[in-house]
């Protein structure tokens, strides 16, 4: 069936930032993407697709997954599609999705034992590898303080890779009053800063931890710094200014689950 006009341009009202929060849904584009939705048990609302892929073999296992789950698979044009995603060479598929909400007294923010919290990181492309690194190594939640770029952000979506489906995540968090409040939960709180006077390779082991990221231009607020047990650095060994962020949260977050930091 054809995408009529009307859906087409409901589609494109949510490259808005206050349609994607008044809806509750986002628009994610891509295959991977949209298989990652499908496993995730995800509700999808519509799923577009571009002609020339309703008959390609390589995907017909997932476009008969989504009919048998009764999905409405509609047919777009090249020129809808460019009105439609975000990138400028689309892959030939979009899908609107419901967001997925979490809360600080959810499970995985009281038992952990892993957290990651990010402070007014501002960037899609960072934010997009930290939750996919943060996926990746089993990071339980992830809590994202004030002034972060907003997690169905187009760009944050298609960086991660479909690993968002996998990962709980908290927005809008005010992390000088959470911190302290994680601490009496058993959590030892650990900020990254590039002068700090310790390694990430001293951290001790512990039960339950919260590893603070700051955005590359200002790193963690001072404030913020101040709720930590402990302040760490990854050790410059070379010429390089500073270290991309969502590289740092992988170097970080493969020395806590290769040396067992936490469970």
């Amino acid at each position: 069936m054809r995408l009529s006009q009307n859906e087409r341009k409901y589609l494109h009202s949510f490259s808005q930032k206050k349609i994607r929060q008044l809806e509750k849904k986002f628009v994610l584009e891509g295959w991977r993407a949209l298989r990652e939705a499908l496993e995730s048990g995800s509700t999808i609302e519509i799923v577009v697709v571009q002609s020339r892929y309703l008959q390609d073999p390589d995907y017909r296992k997932i476009l008969n997954e989504i009919r048998a789950r009764r999905i409405p698979l509609k047919e777009g044009s090249e020129l809808e599609f460019q009105k439609i995603a975000d990138t400028v060479h689309s892959q030939g598929v979009v899908a609107l999705v419901h967001q997925q909400e979490y809360h600080l007294h959810g499970q995985a923010f009281k038992h952990g034992p892993l957290l990651v919290a990010l402070d007014a990181v501002a960037d899609p492309g960072n934010l997009g590898s930290v939750l996919r690194s943060a996926a990746w190594f089993g990071v339980n939640g992830v809590l994202l303080g004030k002034g972060s770029v907003e997690r169905y952000n187009e760009k944050v979506v298609r960086s991660t890779v479909g690993s968002l489906f996998y990962l709980p995540v908290v927005e809008g968090v005010d992390l000088a009053e959470a911190l302290p409040l994680l601490k009496k939960e058993g959590f030892m709180i650990v900020a990254t800063s590039g002068d700090a006077p310790s390694s990430y390779a001293d951290l001790p082991r512990r039960a339950k931890l919260v590893v603070v990221f700051g955005s590359e231009a200002h790193g963690v607020a001072k404030e913020i710094q101040k709720e930590a047990e402990m302040i760490v650095k990854i050790p410059r060994y070379g010429n390089a200014e500073s270290l991309n962020l969502g590289v740092a949260c992988g170097i970080m977050l493969a020395h806590i689950r290769e040396n067992k930091i936490v469970p």
